[in-house]
């Protein structure tokens, strides 16, 4: 990596910011801006960058998430979080089935905690990765999979995406959708991903098996179910670079081995209108069966010598075939596989390719862009330029194809899928022209941060993966469902502020910070990385709480930002050389909010370092456990209940993946117990003063008490899903902890019932009442329109009819007594003979026997002790008025 810079070209920025400008709601700058001038429609952030930026920056993104997971020799990440993953989907199904419950925390005091409220806040119009899309059996259903968000089906025709399979690790690359075995049951889901698992459903995804035969995979290269009856189901497989063919015939409970390719990278192929024939390239020989891979017949040699070759087809032909080999050229076959033709050259390619089921010339495939042929493939042209899409979110694909998928609706019309980085697409007319599927409910946001307005909780901030900056002004939409509007494109992350608003809210792209000006009228400017720094692909940022018009900036070096009349300016904040000369950078800091002389910093090499000066000048932490090279630091948290506490997070495969420190930094002792080995993204304190810290990990989120006496407890439960936790936030006003997720948006943990009132508002209960107009939103009993009857509950919300509380506190509800303003008028009450009163509530006053001395009652009921109470305490009463005050 150039230590020189991040990103080359955003040198050129100064001209071309002063040309294409940022983006905000129309209104001019209220501050001077540093090289921003705001305009309606900025072009998408990579292209003012330069056209290989996109490419650049996804070649940067991997090589920082691998080093983010970094482990010591001979330990395998992948397979690591695989079984963490694998570990989830078993905890879920045992909680599905009633083996288990789910998980409930004591406090300090024994007493345990009542169980959270995990709510799903969106984004509810802005998606994610998706994957791969196919029609159910009776073609009333759509099925799609997303990278690392569930699976999801929405009726074709037209309706509300549900997911279906939030606890279901590693996302769904490949899906198959088959006939129930018994009528009326929930159609057979099974999905599988490039990673090499392969999961069944038979009950609308509460559980998910492992089919039989499968093996251990590492990847998955295709799975495809024929069109036929039989729904015989087909897997490519690789395993230590030796690939084979697999088959099913019972519906995805078994496989067996079918063919060997060895080292070949080999695919399979079969029609998708009902004929049982199947085609295969194994080692550049094209083979086709017509038992559904009992015997095969050789039919043709590839022109070209390759290692690899994916394999599509057109129904429209004999049927006529197209292979890519070598993810370089396209070849096509006019006769069914027997003789083949070099065609194109292919750039740009994500192995996603499709041809069209009722034309044989239409064939395409997918990259950062969409490539379409209508002539056999000897011609491509762009289904559109990728930063279209920003202007025309509704009729232009997004970047980024991952999948592309061909199916037949109930007339026998052609569907095409396009599954992109930013949500599914769908064509009619062979992608001539093209509709956004994802504008409502396709919930799979790729969130890298989010930040909440402490002034106004309705306004949060969010960074994504490729759906850039985004901002949400309302959370009372959609059910509690958020909206963003996305200002920006690219790549945000490491939202701060430093008084916790909106007012100044600073994020980093990969080449310069973006500033958000504004809380209620908002602007974007921009401003550029220093110079000279070797740093994180996306370097932290953080706030600086003494003047929110300032942060600093994590580099090689720290820097803090000044706001000055020409915009802001870059301070060297410490001489201090984080990079000690070699490929090394700061990758957290933070300070004590107790104290703000107390700083902390951590490096991608693993050190740690305190400072008693704000940061100035540091000192290196004498302890951080063992192998600390390993430890790639992640998270910063200092305490806010003891000014020496701070605790560090990050990679922790054969490592530790929290320390903590109990003399401000100066040593660190382990303290990830009951964490499993894994990658811990983030931390945060609850803000109710419990002391719990949160962490967000690979696969889930976790709680700790701050005093360690428990270890770390996945929190999850069955509600939330399984993905990656990449930040989290405490809201105080809510007493919630607000996790972002890397595939499956904004998820709300609200730490106790008595803080969950309505937010964001949505029907908890699931009573068709939403909380703000549903007394007991978590009580589907309760909720307007309920009759209503005196049983001390107000089950109808109404608050008066009947009168279900004690307003003269004598014991009994205005609905149980004749008058709830006397507390000396009830139905306990000793009746006073003569005096016009009703005490005793029986609906008249008791008649007095006069004796010539007076009046005296023929009786005086007995109502046991509490009746002998009440009359004890009026026979005081009565002396005391005479003035017997003895």
């Amino acid at each position: 990596m150039n230590r020189n810079k991040g990103v080359a070209a955003v040198g050129a920025l100064g001209l071309v910011g002063v040309m294409v400008g940022v983006f905000l709601f129309g209104k001019p700058p209220a501050e001077p801006t540093s090289n921003g001038v705001a305009f309606r429609r900025p072009p998408p952030t990579e292209h003012w960058l330069g056209d290989d930026a996109e490419k650049v920056n996804k070649q940067r993104r991997k090589a920082w998430f691998r080093e983010r997971h970094k482990a010591p020799d001979g330990v395998d990440v992948k397979a690591i979080e695989r079984a963490n993953g694998l570990a989830q989907l078993a905890k879920r199904n045992a909680i599905a089935r009633g083996e288990i419950d789910e998980p409930a925390f004591a406090r300090e005091d024994g007493e345990p905690y009542p169980i959270p409220v995990w709510a799903e806040r969106g984004s509810d119009n802005q998606a994610g990765r998706m994957h791969v899309a196919v029609h159910s059996p009776d073609h009333e259903t759509l099925y799609a999979g997303s990278a690392l968000g569930s699976i999801w089906r929405q009726p074709l025709a037209g309706g509300e995406w549900t997911a279906i399979g939030d606890n279901l690790y590693g996302g769904a690359h490949w899906l198959a959708v088959l006939p129930a075995e018994d009528e009326g049951d929930p159609f057979v889901v099974i999905a599988a991903n490039d990673g090499g698992l392969i999961h069944r459903t038979e009950d609308d995804g509460q559980t998910w098996e492992v089919p039989s035969g499968v093996g251990n995979p590492w990847w998955i290269r295709r799975m495809l179910v024929t069109s036929d009856d039989s729904h015989t189901i087909f897997l490519v497989t690789g395993t230590n670079w030796s690939y084979s063919l697999k088959r099913s015939t019972d519906g995805g409970r078994t496989f067996e081995d079918l063919r060997s390719f060895g080292g070949y990278a080999g695919d399979v192929w079969a029609g998708r209108t009902g004929d049982p024939a199947v085609w295969v390239i194994d080692e550049g020989e094209v083979l086709r069966s017509d038992d559904l891979g009992d015997s095969w017949e050789t039919l043709g040699t590839l022109p070209i010598e390759s290692e690899q070759a994916d394999l599509v087809g057109s129904e429209a032909g004999a049927p006529r075939l197209y292979a890519v080999v070598d993810d370089s050229r396209l070849l096509r076959s006019a006769d069914a596989g027997v003789s083949w033709h070099e065609m194109h050259d292919v750039e740009d390619y994500w192995r996603s390719l499709a041809a069209s089921i009722q034309d044989p010339n239409l064939i395409v495939w997918g990259g950062v862009e969409c490539h379409r042929s209508t002539d056999g493939g000897q011609n491509f042209e762009l289904v559109n330029e990728w930063y279209d899409y920003y202007e025309h979110p509704a009729t232009r694909l997004h970047a980024d194809i991952p999948g592309i998928d061909v199916v037949l609706d109930a007339e026998g019309n052609e569907i095409w899928y396009v599954a992109t980085d930013g949500g599914l697409f769908r064509s009619t007319n062979g992608l001539a022209n093209v509709e956004n599927l994802s504008l409502h409910g396709l919930r799979v946001s790729q969130y890298y941060d989010v930040h909440t307005s402490n002034v106004n909780t309705e306004h949060v901030a969010a960074g994504a993966q490729d759906q850039g900056y985004q901002l949400s002004t309302d959370a009372e939409v959609n059910g509690g469902m958020e909206d963003f509007d996305q200002l920006l494109s690219g790549d945000y992350a490491h939202l701060v502020s430093g008084d916790g608003s909106h007012e100044y809210v600073y994020s980093v792209y990969p080449g310069f910070i973006l500033v958000q000006v504004g809380e209620n009228d908002p602007y974007l400017d921009w401003i550029d990385f220093p110079e000279g720094e070797y740093n994180a692909w996306l370097p932290p940022l953080y706030g600086d709480s003494t003047d929110n018009t300032a942060f600093f900036f994590a580099a090689t070096h720290l820097y803090r930002y000044e706001l000055g009349n020409g915009g802001w300016t870059p301070v060297r904040w410490s001489e201090q050389d984080f990079g000690d000369g070699a490929y090394e950078y700061m990758s957290a800091f933070a300070i004590s909010p107790l104290d703000p002389q107390r700083a902390y910093a951590a490096t991608n090499a693993g050190r740690l370092f305190w400072s008693e000066d704000r940061g100035k000048t540091w000192n290196p932490s004498s302890s951080t456990g063992p192998e600390p090279h390993w430890f790639y630091s992640t998270a910063l948290h200092p305490s806010s209940w003891d000014v020496d506490t701070v605790f560090a997070a990050g990679s922790g495969y054969g490592a530790t993946a929290v320390f903590r420190s109990e003399d401000g930094g100066k040593t660190w002792q382990p303290w990830d117990s009951g964490m499993p080995d894994t990658l811990v993204y983030c931390l945060a304190e609850a803000p109710d003063g419990s002391g719990r810290l949160f962490a967000g990990t690979e696969t889930a989120a976790y709680m700790r008490p701050a005093d360690g006496r428990d270890d770390w407890v996945d929190i999850t439960g069955n509600d939330a899903p399984v993905t990656i936790y990449w930040s989290v936030e405490a809201l105080a006003a809510e007493n919630t902890m607000r996790f972002g997720t890397y595939g499956r948006g904004i998820w709300d943990y609200r730490l106790d019932e008595e803080h969950v009132g309505c937010f964001p508002v949505q029907d908890y209960d699931d009573d068709g009442y939403l909380c703000d107009e549903d007394c007991a939103d978590h009580d589907p009993s309760i909720h307007p329109g309920v009759e209503d009857v005196c049983d001390g509950t107000d089950v109808n919300c109404d608050d008066q009819d009947p009168v279900e509380v004690d307003a003269d506190s004598d014991g009994f509800m205005g609905c149980e007594e004749c008058d709830d303003g006397n507390r000396g008028a009830n139905p306990d009450a000793v009746e006073i003979c003569g005096n016009g009163l009703d005490e005793d509530c029986d609906g008249a006053d008791l008649a007095c026997e006069g004796d010539g001395d007076g009046c005296a009652c023929t009786s005086v009921p007995s109502r046991g002790p509490r009746g002998a109470a009440i009359l004890i305490g009026l026979v005081a009463l009565a002396r005391w008025r005479r003035g017997d005050k003895r």
